[in-house]
């Protein structure tokens, strides 16, 4: 407190409780200003302080009837809304057969009550039904407090409707996402080999430059600081895949997919050898994405990944992680 104090501060006070407490308080007063500090920036200051607090009381406070009800509605299934619809329409139709039975006239139809016994109540179903949807036929229509019903049941026929409807769209855009998820996945696995593929040939090529000469030429070099830029980014992509995986491929693409990327390993040693380029020599661009190598492949092995995998797959890891230990040391 000194310390504020010492940089301008007036008006300092302790809050024992730390960030907590101070975000409880009411919003910073001018009385803190620092001295160097303009009115501007500080009342822009304790506005967005105040908005800081407001946010968080708000999202402390419990949510309110109308979030409860709506988070409940979309937590039910299609089937029980559509049976909550179908009660309902029921349950209405029961009570204007009912008051019209024992209290007189309540529906209309061609400008005379309904028929009291079975027939009037499948009219009074048949109403509530067309109020539950909002037709509207107007082919029988509510007197006095049946209104007050009739538009209740609208309003819940709609609320009901509305959420069996945006169900169905949900479910198909959930559909559809998934859809466009496992399109994308497969690509980027396909990706991933085809790159895997070039690299490998890269390597090869960049090898027939050495070929027949003590000292390896400086395109060679260059080629080497390239592909090894280019490796560590797909080492990445199959790192991701055993630890962080959207969703985990098949054993038969995963295997492929580890072959390649371990003969891409034993290539980039010989590679290595062939260059015979010295700790020495080599730029820091490379030893960086060396390191980058030798340990995102450490963590490839049988035994590290998160998950069981088929003993085949196990096998693969392992020859990966040894021949990075190789490269480590070359």
């Amino acid at each position: 407190m000194g310390l504020l104090h010492q940089l301008g501060y007036r008006d300092v006070r302790h809050y024992p409780g730390g960030l907590t407490e101070w975000f409880a308080s009411e919003p910073a007063d001018a009385g803190m200003k620092p001295r160097n500090t303009s009115d501007s920036d500080w009342r822009s200051h304790v506005g967005q302080v105040g908005s800081l607090k407001r946010g968080r009381r708000e999202r402390g406070r419990p949510a309110n009837l109308s979030t409860r009800f709506i988070d409940a509605l979309s937590e039910r299934s299609v089937g029980t809304l559509f049976n909550w619809w179908i009660g309902m329409v029921l349950v209405c139709g029961a009570v204007f057969w009912a008051l019209t039975s024992f209290t007189g006239a309540t529906l209309m139809s061609g400008g005379q009550p309904i028929a009291g016994g079975a027939r009037g109540l499948i009219s009074a179903v048949y109403f509530s039904a067309v109020t539950a949807t909002s037709i509207g036929y107007g082919d029988i229509v509510p007197i006095g407090p049946a209104r007050l019903l009739a538009i209740a049941e609208g309003a819940a026929g709609l609320i009901l409707f509305g959420c069996v409807v945006s169900k169905f769209v949900s479910r198909r855009q959930e559909q559809l996402i998934g859809e466009i998820h496992h399109i994308a996945f497969e690509d980027r696995l396909e990706r991933l080999r085809m790159n895997l593929h070039l690299i490998r040939t890269e390597m090869q090529a960049t090898a027939r430059l050495c070929e027949g000469r003590d000292i390896a030429p400086p395109e060679a070099i260059a080629r080497v600081e390239s592909v090894a830029m280019i490796f560590v980014g797909e080492l990445h992509a199959v790192h991701d895949l055993l630890y962080r995986p959207q969703r985990t491929p098949d054993e038969a693409v995963l295997e492929a997919i580890l072959a390649a990327l371990n003969s891409v390993f034993r290539e980039f040693t010989e590679l290595m050898a062939c260059v015979k380029t010295q700790q020495a020599e080599r730029s820091d661009f490379l030893r960086t994405n060396l390191k980058t190598m030798s340990r995102l492949a450490q963590e490839i092995c049988g035994d590290c990944v998160p998950r069981e995998f088929a003993p085949s797959l196990r096998t693969w890891m392992d020859q990966i992680q040894r021949l990075a230990g190789q490269l480590a040391v070359s």
